[in-house]
């Protein structure tokens, strides 16, 4: 007897598992050796491994046998010369352990062995951004942005955090907090974060972590404040609006001179000149005169 498969109101087979729809995953090409390019082709290569690693856990299928390899991303041009002057090999010889050694190297060191001002460098780039009304967003920014310019600048044996058993770890993060706190804003939290820094909070000092969650719950301080003072002022400001106006229009009315002059009661005894009841200046035969 053959195979009974349910069908469905169309006559279609009821498939009893969902059938995977894969996504074409591409590798970047690696095709220039400047550090720049060299940054960009290395988060993205990095982008890629994670993309192949969730495909493989959701499909079952061999990371070994899906991922493409280092030497195979890189532009033939840019390998030849690279196993031939750097590598000092044939490029059959090469392995992909061997190019992402000299990836990481040119990444993680300073460009032309020059360190530059550092202290000008993040206070012209690392900004928080204000118009972010969200505190956690603003600060999770705020880092991301300072990890990022490390890695652009090559600045990870400076201040780049690193391995928390090598050596100079402890000095690589005092300066690294250190610039993470000079470029807070807005200068109320910094004044306030400086402080805490200084008598209460040291260990913020030298972990970036623990200064991480101090300024979000600051900031997250500092916001709500700010919001209810700006709920307050709001109300206010409408209450004094009329009043305001009602002022404005009773000085105005006062600052308007009277159309007509109030009547005066005429002299008893009559005009001198015409004699009648009315006062000399309003009298026609004085006038006429």
């Amino acid at each position: 007897m053959g195979t009974r498969y349910a069908l469905d109101a169309d006559g279609d087979v009821e498939m009893s598992t969902p059938q995977p729809v894969y996504e074409f995953i591409k590798a970047p090409k690696l095709a220039s050796w400047d550090q720049a390019s060299l940054i960009v082709w290395n988060r993205e290569w990095e982008q890629y491994l994670t993309k192949i690693r969730h495909r493989c856990s959701v499909t079952g299928e061999s990371f070994e046998g899906v991922v493409a390899t280092v030497k195979g991303s890189v532009e033939p041009a840019v390998l030849e010369t690279l196993a031939t002057y750097v590598l000092k090999k044939r490029v059959e010889n090469v392995d992909d352990a061997e190019i992402l050694a000299q990836v990481h190297k040119r990444c993680r060191s300073l460009k032309n062995d020059f360190i530059p001002d550092i202290t000008t460098l993040f206070r012209k780039s690392l900004k928080m951004d204000m118009q972010v009304d969200d505190c956690d967003a603003r600060v999770f920014q705020y880092f991301q942005s300072f990890t990022k310019i490390v890695e652009d600048n090559g600045l990870q044996a400076l201040i780049g955090g690193g391995n928390a058993a090598g050596p100079g770890y402890k000095d690589q993060m005092k300066a690294r907090c250190a610039i993470l706190v000079e470029n807070i804003q807005p200068a109320m939290l910094k004044q306030q974060i400086e402080r805490l820094i200084k008598y209460e909070r040291r260990e913020c000092k030298t972990d970036d972590a623990a200064l991480f969650d101090l300024i979000l719950e600051h900031a997250r301080v500092q916001q709500r404040f700010h919001v209810q003072s700006v709920e307050r002022v709001v109300p206010q400001a409408r209450e004094q609006q009329p009043q305001q106006q009602g002022k404005r229009s009773a000085k105005s009315v006062k600052a308007t001179p009277t159309a007509e002059k109030k009547a005066r009661t005429p002299p008893r005894d009559g005009c001198l000149v015409g004699k009648g009841a009315h006062w000399l200046d309003e009298c026609p035969t004085a006038t006429a005169g």
